[in-house]
């Protein structure tokens, strides 16, 4: 049964824990332009370019601590509590970085900042992956990226009102305001319903079902729920008959596991090797090398942020609609190219001090610059949190989502680390190696990817093959709810003769 009321309850639940997104997108973005202000550098006695990454890559290094902490947190404690847990840290992180007196207790701050950002983002993508009804869960993931989206507007947006306050204290504002996002999903998430499936997976079924009618059922849909609510519960106990208690190590055990994780973190992988973080970290830095001045670099970087929540927002209305592998495959494809443009113009048309700069060129470049932008958050960043979540089963599925993100983040610290170093000294020639690695995530997800959208999270268990399942029409099969188990039993001994 579908409802197709744009704003669902599952929807306006992941728009909340989305906040831990927008976290995530200011907490990236405010550094951003930070970086560029004058009275921050010196301040901080302006860093080199080794200090400028370390500032920037430690919060990718709270984020990977963050990440390995909620596989744990999460399946001990629920879903709500450990991104409640995380929003305590997102707190304490904005706190120093707003009072910060020297580099150490910047880096602390945002060392914490990370911390909450990778516990959260860790988690709530499977929350709203478990709560969503098939036919809606990617657009409900997706949100994730929307919100990211919308957390680096207003930080970029923040950096350019930094500018015009004349106070050598301005740069300490947007610190402060981390915190505020922080709070409101602290106050607000433990009074949400619980994942119904990590309840089941804990055998609390009656408050498991309570959970699921709370988001789904609309007054008219009680026979949907009662069916629906069943599937799930069976499924989730015959994935633990199946596969026994799972551990970390279970991921790396089987080649089906394998196969989900690989599917699973090379979407991440492809994210961080599409050069976005690069692009937006540094983007100043960039615009510096076309000699633009202090304004001039915050509201370029003001107006870069603004493609992103648009581009975003056009995706909801069709990453439900348009295979996974189809969207994943056309992005890395023309960002490879957008790359190969930005290259070409600045290999031919350098901007040189001193001496007179082609405006077009300039143009074009910084055109390119949004163009990875609008490319990334309408096509591969949505997917990124979409594919994670669903490919998994639900005793695995924060675990391997915790394990995903600390990919993720290992790969985002090495690029933001090593980006401003690399650019100062190849300058363009560093552009390259996002060409080839977009131009390589495109053949892996053209040859090595399958396709999951219009499946339930239990149907996705069939095309890794580890879980037989049980379907709607299996479920009349059974006379009441007490034959349901021993039906799916039967089936699987016939599925195995």
């Amino acid at each position: 049964m579908k409802n197709n009321t744009p704003l669902s309850k599952p929807f306006l639940t992941s728009l909340f824990l989305g906040i831990g997104g927008f976290l995530y997108g200011f907490d990236s973005g405010i550094i951003t332009p930070s970086l560029a202000l004058r009275s921050f550098l010196a301040y901080f006695g302006q860093p080199d370019a080794a200090t400028r990454g370390a500032i920037v890559s430690v919060y990718q290094a709270g984020a990977w601590f963050g990440s390995a902490s909620v596989g744990i947190t999460s399946d001990r404690f629920g879903r709500r509590k450990a991104i409640a847990f995380g929003a305590v840290w997102g707190i304490l992180g904005a706190a120093l970085m707003a009072g910060a007196a020297h580099v150490a207790m910047l880096i602390m701050g945002r060392l914490l900042v990370g911390f909450a950002v990778g516990t959260i983002t860790g988690v709530a993508p499977v929350f709203g992956a478990e709560i969503a009804k098939t036919h809606e869960r990617a657009k409900i993931t997706a949100a994730n990226q929307m919100m990211v989206a919308w957390g680096f507007f207003v930080a970029l947006w923040t950096g350019v009102g930094e500018g015009k306050w004349n106070n050598p204290n301005q740069w300490r504002l947007g610190f402060a305001i981390q915190g505020v996002p922080a709070l409101i999903l602290f106050a607000g998430v433990l009074f949400i319903s619980e994942s119904p499936r990590w309840l089941c997976l804990k055998g609390r079924h009656e408050e498991a079902e309570k959970a699921f009618r709370n988001y789904h059922h609309d007054g008219t849909n009680d026979a949907w729920c009662s069916t629906e609510f069943n599937i799930i519960q069976v499924n989730i106990e015959e994935e633990r008959k199946a596969q026994g208690r799972l551990s970390w190590a279970d991921l790396f055990r089987t080649p089906a596991f394998r196969k989900r994780l690989f599917v699973g973190s090379f979407v991440w992988a492809a994210a961080m090797l599409s050069g976005i973080s690069f692009v937006q970290y540094y983007q100043t830095a960039i615009y510096a090398t076309l000699q633009f001045d202090q304004n001039e670099q915050l509201l370029v970087s003001g107006l870069y942020g603004s493609v992103a929540p648009v581009a975003c927002l056009a995706s909801l209305f069709f990453v439900d609609r348009v295979g996974r592998k189809k969207i994943l495959i056309t992005s890395s494809a023309l960002l490879s190219l957008c790359y190969m443009i930005i290259t070409i113009l600045a290999a031919v048309y350098p901007a040189v001090a001193g001496q007179p700069t082609n405006v077009a060129a300039q143009r074009g470049l910084i055109a390119c610059i949004f163009a990875v932008s609008a490319n990334y958050s309408a096509l591969l960043g949505p997917v990124t949190w979409i594919i994670p979540p669903e490919v998994f089963t639900t005793e695995l599925r924060a675990k391997a989502n915790a394990l995903i993100q600390v990919i993720h983040y290992s790969i985002s610290l090495v690029i933001t680390q090593c980006s401003p170093i690399a650019l100062a000294a190849v300058g363009w020639k560093y552009y390259i190696l996002f060409i080839l690695t977009n131009a390589f995530c495109a053949l892996v997800f053209a040859f090595a990817y399958p396709e999951t959208k219009g499946k339930s999270l239990e149907e996705i268990d069939e095309i890794f093959g580890d879980v037989k399942i049980m379907h709607e029409n299996d479920l009349k099969l059974a006379n009441d709810e007490e034959n349901v188990i021993e039906t799916m039993e039967i089936r699987n001994e016939k599925a195995h003769d």
